[in-house]
């Protein structure tokens, strides 16, 4: 089970008040006493809090389904075409083995206009969504990350939270799934979203290329990297990128653990992303996602995150990209257009 290890905070650290505030006390957890101490040791660069491990960044094109009803043509759904960088990364540690980690998928769209819900980056031209290889979060809310959180770098005792919460424990163990290939994972979003200004939804991206069936190569760390690699070297990769609407009771805001059944509304066809071919360690490649800040608050209104979880990312990614690019010299801003 790959989760957040504690460090010791060499600054004094604040009260963490899960039931009062736990958007202040996740941010305390995750910059000031894991993030931060970790520049101070001279990590360089200074990586991200969580998903720090990067397999690849991915020079990508997004394409609108041709004929998406006009009623459906909302937000960045308005545009026909957009280029893209996908980073590919997992939620574990940059030595430590890929097999069974969390696969993270930040999508970065360029060309979008409109004012974005990140006031201080009101006017970029970017959205972004971000996804990992699972369908569920772990934890229903913001309250029960900010106290599975404190159980680990605090109280370093994980076991003791898990004991009290079966479906935190059940999750996680669906979790610890071994993925042949990161273009091969299921990506959800895991939280909902605003659609519009009536609507919820969540997101799914799947490969529309024929499955991997080559054995996982357990023996080499970085093999989702390395299968990454090989295969953009070889060919282009095209990704669905399917929309699931909010429909009846069973399909709650406000408890990121309870799955969104499929049955009952299945996920649209709303773009497809193709990855290009390339070599994901051309010059600059691999400096270029490290330097990139993912944050779901970057995009339009009406794709606003809907549930707590989403607020509380929106004060900890930015905290954590500020710490990140100020400690590394890197421009404190989205940039203007995509890299070429």
């Amino acid at each position: 089970m790959h989760l957040l290890s504690s460090h010791h905070n060499t600054r004094k650290e604040k009260a963490v008040d899960c039931d009062q505030n736990p958007t202040a006390s996740l941010k305390e957890m995750f910059i000031d006493i894991i993030q931060f101490p970790r520049a101070l040791d001279g990590q360089c660069p200074v990586r991200r809090p969580v998903f720090s491990k990067q397999h690849g960044m991915v020079k990508a094109t997004w394409e609108r389904t041709p004929n998406l009803p006009i009623a459906k043509q909302v937000g960045v759904f308005k545009h026909e075409r957009l280029d893209a960088w996908l980073r590919f990364s997992s939620d574990t540690k940059v030595g430590l083995g890929d097999l069974k980690s969390t696969i993270g998928l930040g999508i970065k769209l360029f060309g979008v206009p409109g004012e974005k819900l990140l006031e201080s980056e009101h006017d970029a031209l970017t959205a972004d969504f971000i996804l990992q290889n699972h369908d569920v979060f772990f934890v229903p809310n913001a309250t029960e990350m900010c106290k599975f959180t404190h159980a680990g770098v605090i109280l370093r005792d994980y076991n003791e939270y898990l004991k009290d919460h079966p479906i935190t424990d059940e999750i996680l163990t669906e979790m610890e799934k071994e993925e042949p290939s990161a273009l091969m994972a299921t990506f959800g979003s895991c939280l909902p979203y605003a659609f519009g200004t009536n609507n919820y939804v969540k997101y799914k991206v799947v490969a529309l290329e024929p499955a991997v069936t080559k054995p996982i190569p357990k023996n080499n760390p970085c093999y989702l990297r390395d299968e990454l690699k090989q295969s953009l070297i070889e060919k282009s990769w095209r990704f669905g990128f399917y929309v699931q609407f909010q429909s009846g009771t069973g399909m709650p805001i406000d408890d990121a653990t309870v799955r969104w059944d499929e049955q009952v509304s299945p996920p649209e066809l709303f773009a497809t992303l193709t990855l290009h071919q390339q070599d994901i360690d051309a010059p600059g490649q691999v400096a270029y996602g490290e330097n990139l800040s993912y944050n779901p608050w970057h995009t339009l209104a009406e794709h606003a995150p809907a549930d707590s979880i989403g607020a509380v990312r929106k004060v900890v990614y930015e905290e954590g990209a500020r710490l990140r690019r100020n400690r590394n010299g890197i421009a404190l801003t989205e940039p203007r257009s995509a890299r070429q």
